[in-house]
């Protein structure tokens, strides 16, 4: 029982050490004793953006220029995630990193998990965020998009001619396009989506043209909710394609307003239908009433009685009339038979 307790107990501590998440780095000396901010990336579209509110922790910089993260507090799932270090400690939440105009400051996206374990050393040269040592693929994957991103516009740069930089443009996105689904990771892919679909895209043209038919945006899509559901990467992805009307979203979103309008008109002219109906119901029964002359049908007495019905009860009727309850009664059940009504309500339509 000992022995299993204690293996239990190692078993614990085993999986404790390896459930927790840790980012270490190293910086060259421009950012000794500076502060490594941790943060989520929650839109890709603000990916520059230093939102002080989506910090999730703080390393003060130690002087062998090292930073370090971790705990246990990360999404189980993969997420962006973004490190950012500056000189400026004290005002990170004034204006210039906010809009990440901040001069003395280094950052590095990519995507991980609560059970990683990922550092960033300096590269031969002592740049900062320039390396990532991580056993998973997706780990460099936003870090390798952007090499790519940027060979490409040095490629652009150095065209001659407005042809070659057209087919720069067209072959822009599915250059990314391709290469980020070699990571099997939808976030990748997502994120590179986010280069080559934004309205400062040098290829935005050529994908609004590709959009008209690929299914590849439907399968990213479906992908995203299999493995992200009710997340914001998701969800933004998902209005990108409807704002850019995207054929498959926006005929499925438009059959459903079609099928929902649809059934609302059915209600509206059944309801009007009915009520159509029912007035003529009525007025065939009034005008039933009005071909009947009741002064040919009911006796002298009879039509004492019946005049007296709209506004008077069965004592005021007896007591107007010098006669008995029952003799009231009387009159009023062969009153109803011989004009065929059921109650006093229909008794109207014979004085209108």
């Amino acid at each position: 029982m000992k022995k299993q307790l204690l293996l239990a107990f190692c078993f614990f501590c085993f999986f404790k050490q390896y459930a927790q998440f840790q980012f270490t780095g190293n910086v060259n000396n421009e950012f000794k004793n500076a502060t490594a901010y941790l943060s989520i990336v929650l839109d890709c579209n603000k990916k520059s953006l230093f939102f002080t509110e989506n910090i999730l922790q703080e390393s003060k910089i130690d002087s062998l220029g090292m930073f370090t993260f971790k705990g246990d507090f990360l999404a189980a799932t993969n997420r962006i995630y973004k490190i950012h270090i500056d000189n400026c400690n004290d005002a990170i939440s004034d204006y210039k990193h906010l809009l990440n105009h901040c001069e003395d400051s280094k950052e590095i996206l990519f995507i991980a998990n609560n059970t990683d374990q990922i550092h960033f050393p300096l590269n031969s040269l002592s740049q900062v965020f320039c390396s990532i040592k991580n056993d998973k693929p997706y780990t460099s994957a936003i870090a390798k998009i952007e090499t790519l991103q940027e060979k490409i516009l040095t490629d652009l740069q150095h065209s001659k001619n407005d042809l070659q930089r057209k087919n720069i443009y067209k072959n822009h996105f599915l250059e990314l396009q391709k290469f980020s689904k070699t990571f099997n990771e939808p976030l990748a892919e997502l994120y590179t989506y986010h280069l080559y679909a934004n309205e400062k895209s040098i290829s935005r043209e050529f994908y609004l043209t590709d959009l008209k038919h690929a299914k590849y945006y439907t399968n990213l899509l479906d992908r995203l909710n299999k493995k992200y559901p009710n997340t914001s990467y998701t969800k933004q992805f998902k209005d990108a394609l409807i704002k850019d009307q995207y054929p498959l979203l926006k005929s499925k979103h438009t059959l459903y307003k079609v099928l929902a309008y649809s059934l609302a008109t059915l209600l509206l002219l059944s309801l009007g239908f009915n009520i159509q109906q029912h007035r003529k119901s009525k007025k065939q029964v009034v005008t039933s009433f009005k071909l009947i002359n009741y002064k040919e049908i009911l006796t002298a007495q009879e039509q004492k009685v019946f005049t007296l019905m709209p506004t008077n009860s069965n004592k005021e009727i007896a007591a107007a009339l010098f006669i008995s309850l029952s003799t009231v009664k009387t009159h009023i059940n062969n009153i109803y038979s011989k004009l065929a009504i059921n109650s006093r309500k229909d008794i109207g339509a014979f004085f209108e």
